[in-house]
């Protein structure tokens, strides 16, 4: 920034004043802030502490552990306690005839108390109890992987916010580079307008093609703002915070890149989907036994203690007795309207949809890991053109330089030359940027760092 204002006050002449203000209102001098300073691994780790869905997704493990609690009490005892008291205001009479004659007669006490202890224990529904436990186990894992998922989808989405940023400011950074070009190549005309050297519109076009570059700053800028406020919104900062981005050097080389065939098997292996999809086939596959077991008897063992007293006069030490009951029932269903023909069909259905399901997602994912594996590759060919492609671009400009300083050269080919080099600087950034949107896609496609993976693969 102090470089570029510099370039301006060494400009001469009154085109030099009017064009401090625009400067100064795109680059106004801020205030000390104290900045947080972020990396891209700060970056994950603040979208899995504050992304909803992800926090989300974790709530939903617990509720999974509720289900095991819930299908494991039905293999368990349930037991009961109960007590009561009854208070007769009025005893109602019985009437019994002897003879001729009629006798009333009250049966009851005005007190009445009791209580009781029942146990009741299942001893096999049909084996429905021990399955429900082990779908509940199943399901439980079920939501660990769909958690995993939603992780490495929200860490993908930080990640590129993170380079979107990063993005933008080498944008900025390439336009105010440009900039600079302009300004000096608007010096090198001056004076050569000063000495009647060039025409007047040679020096209005250099003018022009460095104020042309202002809007191109303004906006560049704005662009920063916007995609810092975004990647602050994903990761829990207040949008008025002040971060610094850190960006880390990038490794592109791929010499050690391991062949397709690895990726992909590690992905049909790894893959929350791929494991999410093979529970639920099991789960879909065992709720066809509960079904099932709607055929069977069910079996259950109880037992009882009860304890009652009557009084008239509130005690509980006279008329009481105790009572101990202990059995085992079976219930049989006969017909149930078709009600278990019915569910079973249903659960036979969900299984199959859940093969479906599962054979498509294998499919989805050989397709997503291929084309991720191809788009790195294609990255790796376009950052090493763009490389080179600058290293031209640049020598161009400079030789262009010295042929329109020496008077041999135009400035269209200077001009020429600096548009090129632009564009390039341009292509590079969005090179470097699609290069590491493809390594995170590959990384999310197969969960395997690549950066991890070519090291392993240097041990080996």
């Amino acid at each position: 920034m102090h470089k570029l204002l510099t370039r301006f006050t060494t400009v001469l002449g009154r085109k030099t004043v009017y064009l401090m203000l625009p400067v100064l209102l795109i680059f106004p001098v801020q205030p000390a802030v104290a900045q947080t300073a972020l990396t891209i691994s700060d970056v994950r780790q603040r979208a899995l502490d504050f992304n909803r869905s992800y926090l989300s997704s974790r709530q939903d493990i617990t509720l999974a552990q509720s289900d095991i609690t819930r299908a494991r009490a039905g293999a368990l005892p349930h037991v009961s306690f109960d007590a009561n008291y009854n208070r007769n205001f009025k005893i109602g009479s019985q009437f019994v005839q002897f003879g001729d004659e009629v006798e009333e007669l009250k049966f009851g006490f005005k007190n009445n108390f009791g209580y009781g202890i029942s146990v009741l224990q299942p001893l096999w529904h049909g084996g429905k109890v021990s399955t429900a436990l082990k779908i509940a186990k199943e399901y439980e894992r079920y939501t660990e992987n769909g958690s995993d998922a939603v992780k490495s989808q929200v860490i993908y989405s930080a990640e590129m916010l993170f380079y979107s940023t990063i993005l933008e400011k080498a944008r900025w950074e390439v336009y105010q580079k440009a900039f600079e070009a302009n300004s000096h190549n608007l010096e090198v005309v001056e004076k050569k307008y000063d000495k009647g050297l060039v025409s007047k519109y040679e020096y209005l076009r250099a003018q022009v093609e460095k104020d042309n570059m202002l809007p191109l700053l303004i906006k560049a800028q704005s662009d920063i703002n916007l995609a810092e406020k975004r990647l602050k919104s994903f990761i829990g900062f207040d949008l008025n915070d002040e971060i610094l981005i850190i960006e880390e050097k990038v490794d592109t080389s791929l010499a050690n890149l391991p062949a397709l065939p690895v990726f992909l098997d590690r992905a049909l292996k790894e893959r929350p989907e791929m494991k999410q999809a093979g529970y639920l086939t099991g789960i879909s596959k065992k709720a066809i036994r509960i079904a099932k077991g709607g055929f069977l008897p069910n079996f259950d063992a109880f037992m009882q203690y009860s304890w009652q007293a009557v009084s008239d006069d509130f005690t509980l030490s006279e008329n009481n007795s105790r009572s101990w009951t202990a059995g085992v029932t079976m219930n049989l269903p006969i017909f149930n309207g078709g009600l278990t023909f019915g569910e079973v069909s249903a659960s036979k259905a969900q299984y199959n949809q859940a093969q479906l399901m599962e054979r498509q997602i294998r499919d989805d994912i050989r397709l997503e890991v291929e084309a991720a594996y191809d788009a790195l590759l294609q990255a790796k060919k376009s950052l090493d053109i763009q490389g080179v492609t600058i290293a031209q671009a640049e020598e161009g400009l400079k030789i262009a330089n010295l042929r329109y300083e020496s008077g041999v050269g135009t400035q269209l080919e200077v001009l020429s030359a600096q548009a090129a080099l632009t564009d390039a600087r341009k292509a590079l950034a969005e090179a470097l940027f699609v290069f590491r949107q493809a390594k995170a896609g590959l990384k999310k496609a197969t969960t395997i760092d690549i950066n991890d993976m070519e090291q392993e693969y240097e041990q080996e």
